[in-house]
């Protein structure tokens, strides 16, 4: 794999070859691998030192004032030792993978030369039947999103936070809006996934990390939704944490909004506020009914809308949590919350209720005995 192909020009290559050269590194992958990673670190080191300032020229009193401060320059220096080590191992893994497929590739086409002329034919044949049998499932899976895109549950992403995102949180976005897509494409009852608000930045990087964006089964709205859907916004539910109503049910009839934006929790309220202020519904996750989180509620677009289509197939929302809810996020066990221990007090007061109704019996037989 030619490594060198992520660098940015040609001069860049002959630099990080050189540095490679000088720290022992040969020819090759392995020298490709080593000298990409060399860049990585280099770039992270000039983004630091662009933004620190140079102390020995310019005015003393513009240099106090420029300077950052010493945590500034700690969390800088961390962040890019963060982006050069995430960097690396990604490439190392995409290295890792690509010699792993040229293995097995050899080893397919010396399992081929070693065939009889009739074994060739059987092998190619079965071969044959698995690639129809993929063509037919991925048919399968286009008819069933068709058919969601019309007849099935409206569930719209909101997308009008591009300004409230920094570059590198509206690629993280984007990558959501990808598993979004996913996760309805494997669904056994997809939803009608409907983007709204997809313009400007958010539409330039999606098309960018999503190329086969105009094939995807979904709809597409430049304007927000109280355009798009004027004639129904009673239709409207905006889900968010922050909603003091509990979602019990998806009712087939509205049409239930995710806020499209990650923002670290910067923004607070912001989708709630957002909804009153348009006079749309609201709404939140039974989430703490059906178990404990180990931090906030609030958990990532992708794994909202997954929710939801995993609750579109089982129609129950423990079994869309359980199965959607990375372990990480919680704080008990599988299906443990505020949900269960009611019902285990519902099961107790009715034990209770039972045990009373039959002690009250066999008083009152007791008693007609003795008379």
């Amino acid at each position: 794999m030619a490594a060198r192909d992520v660098l940015e020009s040609g001069d860049a290559d002959a630099a990080v070859s050189d540095r490679a050269a000088s720290n022992g590194v040969g020819s090759g992958p392995c020298a490709d691998m080593a000298s990409v990673v060399v860049s990585e670190q280099e770039q992270a080191a000039c983004r630091v030192e662009a933004i620190s300032p140079d102390e020995n020229n310019g005015d003393p009193a513009a240099d106090v004032q420029a300077k950052l401060s010493k945590n500034q320059q700690k969390k800088l220096k961390k962040q890019a030792a963060f982006e050069a080590k995430k960097a690396a191992k990604k490439l190392e893994e995409k290295a890792a993978k690509r010699v792993h497929q040229e293995k097995k590739l050899a080893e397919v086409h010396k399992m081929i030369a070693g065939m009889t002329d009739e074994e060739r034919q059987a092998w190619e044949e079965q071969m044959s039947q698995k690639r129809q049998a993929r063509k037919q499932s991925a048919l399968e899976r286009k008819t069933r999103l068709q058919q969601a895109q019309s007849e099935g549950q409206r569930i719209l992403i909101d997308l009008d936070f591009a300004d409230k995102m920094t570059p590198t949180e509206v690629k993280s976005l984007c990558q959501q809006l990808l598993h979004c897509y996913g996760a309805n494409t494997r669904a056994r009852i997809p939803a009608q996934l409907i983007f709204t608000s997809l313009q400007g930045i958010m539409s330039e990087q999606l098309h960018k990390q999503a190329s086969g964006l105009d094939n995807w089964v979904v709809t597409l709205h430049a304007e927000p939704y109280m355009t798009a859907f004027q004639d129904n916004l009673s239709d409207l539910v905006y889900l968010t944490a922050d909603s003091p109503n509990e979602l019990t049910s998806l009712d087939p009839s509205k049409a239930y909004i995710i806020g499209g934006i990650v923002d670290r929790n910067r923004h607070k309220n912001v989708c709630y506020n957002k909804a009153v202020s348009q006079g749309i519904a609201t709404a939140r996750l039974p989430i703490d009914e059906y178990m404990q989180m180990s931090s906030s509620p609030v958990i990532t677009v992708n794994q909202v809308f997954t929710i939801l289509v995993n609750y579109l197939d089982h129609k129950d929302w423990g079994t869309a949590f359980e199965t959607t809810i990375p372990q990480r996020k919680k704080l008990e066990g599988p299906s443990i919350g505020k949900r269960k221990h009611k019902i285990e007090d519902e099961c107790a007061q009715d034990d209770n209720e039972q045990d009373a109704a039959h002690i009250d019996k066999k008083s009152k037989l007791e008693s007609s005995i003795e008379a």
